[in-house]
């Protein structure tokens, strides 16, 4: 019974020890939770979410010397409106009239007159804010005013360390300002001998008709119009800037999606030489491949200037290094306009360029971009594409199409189908890409908007990698984010970004992109004359 007794107590205190131990360590780890010390937040993260909390001043001061007529027209307006208000306003003239408040029966002024001169000038105050003697005065002077009028135009004050009552009065005509000064002090004395029965002030200066008025000066008032104006225009500039939280820059891509910006495209302006096109269009009508089965015509494909072409052997050469197994590549973006059939397109073409036998599919099966902007002519009456062959309609000879650009087919979105998920988010789209990766060196995915339609998502799973279109100040940076989570749930890498539309003269923007809108102009200017000298 011993024994038995002692390894109860045993036990007893072992569970007693783990218990403490247990809540000693879980305090520990609150508290080194909460100074910070430990986290289950990376230091990625961390960085990230302190720079989300940090201004750009200096994107913001250009952003301002960017709009700055509107702080111009802002400050010309305010500084209009302010001289007209000051030019209608009233010219008014102020009387003033004082009060002495000494005791007269004393024959000498001593230290007791003065406390009592002090106490009673304060009390003497709170006898103008009386309803008798503002009666007193309206009805000595006969005046068509109110009470509270007549105490809007009346101010009582006193110099500090004085026993003196200054009785201001304003009104706009100026002996009516003198009469009533001198009203208020003639009722005053009345009230104070009569009502308080205390000491009568003495008369220590009559109000005289003032021959100075005062009102606002034009000038003045539209100077201080126009600062205001200018101010109220910058703050209000300001804070836009700082509540705009849509995507400017590769550091907010990475910042809020987390991935890299493989290249950065300029606004595509169409602003081409008159002879360019046309010696373009007889060059690659020149090197037109050979036609085997069905063709197809882009007819309406702008060439790229300096910028954006060197943009583009960016992004092939960035892509190049996500690894030789990424041939699968689908091209998409939150929404729709922010570039990503251009993306395609020419990306399709560069590579092609580069001698990669290359094929584009349009997954766009209720409004493509591709066939309604670059106006694809086809070869066969019968416009097959995409739908048709995953419905079953055709085989996959008669939807593909050799384009002519040499090393380049294409697999339009053909006729818009009712259900586009039904056919994209099948088997049979899985084999049709593994099918052409077989065939071809790339295989480029133009998808719709993953923002607005499940499609894209559906989709990503048959692909080695994904390349996120995003259009420069649209849509929100946090949508960046939800792209990316969408994207990577289906197991598909995201390889980076296309930053699309960016303004690289724009002020707000030189700061970013100095370098590129620096040389821009120097090698358009080369580039063209090149051009121009071997035509």
């Amino acid at each position: 019974m011993i024994n038995e007794n002692q390894q109860n107590q045993t036990t007893d205190a072992q569970d007693l020890n783990q218990e403490i131990i247990s809540t000693v360590t879980a305090t520990v780890l609150q508290t080194l939770k909460a100074t910070g010390q430990i986290s289950g937040e990376s230091k990625e993260h961390k960085n990230n979410r302190m720079e989300s909390k940090t201004v750009d001043l200096v994107g913001m001061f250009f952003r301002i010397l960017e709009r700055f007529w509107i702080v111009l027209v802002c400050a010309v307006i305010c500084g209009m409106l302010m001289g007209m208000v000051a030019g209608n306003s009233v010219t008014t003239y102020s009387a003033t009239s004082k009060l002495y408040i000494v005791n007269k029966d004393s024959s000498g002024v001593n230290i007791a007159d003065l406390q009592l001169g002090t106490a009673l000038t304060l009390d003497y105050q709170e006898v103008f804010k009386t309803w008798e003697v503002h009666k007193m005065v309206i009805e000595e002077l006969n005046l068509p005013y109110s009470y509270q009028q007549m105490q809007s135009m009346l101010t009582i004050s006193n110099p500090e360390d004085t026993r003196i009552l200054y009785i201001t009065v304003t009104n706009p005509d100026a002996k009516m300002a003198a009469d009533i000064a001198n009203s208020y002090a003639k009722a005053a004395k009345i009230f104070i001998t009569n009502t308080m029965e205390g000491v009568e002030p003495s008369d220590f200066s009559v109000a005289q008709e003032p021959s100075v008025g005062y009102g606002a000066s034009v000038g003045v008032s539209a100077v201080i119009g126009f600062v205001g104006g200018g101010v109220l225009a910058v703050a209000i500039l300001a804070i836009l800037f700082v509540l705009d939280n849509r995507p400017r820059s590769p550091e907010s891509i990475q910042q809020y999606g987390g991935i890299p910006t493989l290249s950065v495209f300029p606004a595509n302006k169409n602003k081409r030489h008159a002879g360019e096109f046309t010696s373009e269009k007889k060059k690659t009508a020149a090197k037109k491949p050979e036609r085997s089965g069905n063709f197809l015509e882009i007819s309406n494909f702008q060439p790229l200037d300096y910028v954006c072409h060197e943009a583009m052997n960016t992004l092939c050469t960035n892509l190049s290094y996500c690894g030789k197994d990424i041939r699968k590549i689908m091209i998409t973006s939150r929404y729709a306009g922010e570039g990503k059939s251009y993306i395609s397109m020419n990306l399709l073409r560069t590579l092609s360029q580069l001698g990669k036998k290359t094929v584009l599919v349009d997954t766009d099966l209720r409004a493509s971009g591709i066939q309604s902007d670059y106006r694809l002519r086809y070869s066969t009456q019968n416009h097959y594409g995409l739908s048709e062959y995953l419905s079953g309609i055709c085989s996959l000879k008669e939807a593909i199409y050799q384009t002519d650009w040499p090393n380049t087919y294409m697999i339009p979105a053909g006729y818009e189908a009712p259900n586009p998920l039904q056919l994209l988010d099948t088997q049979a789209m899985g084999d049709l890409i593994e099918q052409l990766a077989g065939q071809f060196d790339v295989v480029l995915i133009d998808t719709p908007p993953v923002g607005i339609l499940v499609d894209a998502v559906a989709l990503a799973k048959f692909c080695d990698g994904a390349l996120l279109v995003v259009g420069y100040c649209k849509g929100k940076q946090q949508e960046i984010k939800d792209a990316v989570e969408s994207i990577k749930q289906t197991g598909c890498k995201v390889l980076g970004a296309v930053l699309n539309g960016v303004k690289f003269n724009s002020m707000s923007n030189r700061h970013y992109y100095y370098s590129s809108e620096r040389y821009a102009g120097h090698y358009n200017k080369r580039y063209y004359t090149s051009k121009e000298k071997k035509q």
